[in-house]
């Protein structure tokens, strides 16, 4: 699309500046700004750009974003007083936010799963997996500058407890679970337990979520509001034909690693097993798309599935049981061409 041309019809009239919906830019950033201070809403804070993003257009998503940055930092160093650790803030929420605007806003090819030339125009899923990986390793390192400060230590020690309350809320009556619980998920052990998870790819599995709820809701949203239906790019997603292999030496390296007791080599294999599961998510929710594309669904209907897989992938209960099938669907379809074009001929292969 030229640039300065609007994106759709629904823009004119607005007020646009070489391609910039500003108006909506700025509140866009104001939102965004206000969800990062609110801290019940701080979960979906990548929401409004988003929104830009595919509502809009890259340019006024960057522009946002951009404006989130410094607005965000100033509310740092001015607004929110003296901090032990200021730039630790600013540095997650600009790479945060800078990461997620490439996600859903790539400057070099606006679209979903598309080929293009050069690392800024890979597809939507291994832009989901760059950026999971560079966020992980924010947060590492966030961890292993704050490690020994009081503080920081105070706030772990805090959320173990409140994730030891509700554990032990949730066993109900159940005697015996309770008891369990009470003597096992001491705040130490949960520490030492989150932190071993974290570095075998619970990270980058959460800096996935993260990105992948907000751009979903956005996505809803882009529907309700603008009444755009962004396109079904992710019907047509593929795993690399290879990744299989990939996923096997992953899991071998996992249980060498663990048997031999060479933790690097069990880390680094649990994250590649990490990273080929969100491929085959992506290739197995390709699948479902593709399944729903076929069927014309009316809007209301579309946002609702959008919906259910936000509450299904936020429900601990199933979404355990719901993305293991997911993946293994996209697994299968290495063997089972399940998005194969349907042929009313014949076949000229014999015996087909």
């Amino acid at each position: 699309m030229p640039a300065g041309i609007p994106q759709t019809t629904k823009d004119q009239g607005r007020l646009v500046f070489r391609g910039i919906a500003v108006v909506p830019a700025l509140l866009s950033a104001g939102i965004c700004l206000g969800a990062i201070r609110s801290g019940f809403f701080i979960f979906f804070f990548l929401v409004p750009l988003g929104f830009m993003a595919y509502g809009y257009n890259f340019r006024s998503a960057w522009v946002s974003a951009l404006l989130v940055v410094g607005g965000n930092a100033i509310g740092v160093l001015v607004l929110s007083g003296p901090a032990e650790y200021p730039w630790l803030n600013m540095l997650y929420f600009t790479v945060m936010l800078l990461i997620f605007t490439w996600i859903v806003a790539p400057p070099c090819n606006f679209s979903y799963f598309s080929k293009g030339e050069g690392i800024l125009s890979v597809s939507t899923a291994y832009r989901l997996i760059i950026g999971s990986a560079i966020g992980a390793l924010t947060c590492w390192y966030m961890i292993e500058a704050t490690w020994d400060t009081q503080g920081f230590k105070t706030l772990l020690r805090s959320q173990a407890e409140l994730f030891r309350s509700l554990a032990i809320t949730a066993a109900g009556t159940d005697v015996v679970q309770r008891s369990l619980l009470e003597r096992q998920a001491d705040p130490e052990r949960l520490i030492a337990q989150l932190g071993a998870a974290a570095l075998r790819g619970g990270g980058l599995a959460a800096c996935g979520v993260l990105f992948f709820i907000n751009r979903q809701i956005s996505l809803v949203c882009v529907g309700l509001i603008r009444h755009i239906r962004v396109g079904t790019g992710m019907s047509h997603f593929h795993a690399a034909p290879g990744l299989i292999w990939v996923l096997s030496l992953s899991l071998l390296g996992v249980l060498g690693g663990t048997i031999i007791g060479i933790g690097p080599l069990e880390i680094g294999a649990w994250n590649m097993v990490t990273i080929c599961a969100i491929l085959y998510l992506a290739q197995g929710g390709g699948i479902i798309l593709h399944v729903l594309s076929r069927m014309n669904l009316p809007p209301l209907i579309r946002v609702g599935l959008n919906m259910l897989l936000i509450i299904v992938i936020c429900s601990p209960q199933i979404n355990l049981l719901a993305l293991g099938a997911l993946g293994i669907l996209g697994i299968a379809e290495h063997w089972v061409p399940f998005r194969a074009p349907k042929s009313d001929g014949s076949s000229s292969t014999p015996g087909m």
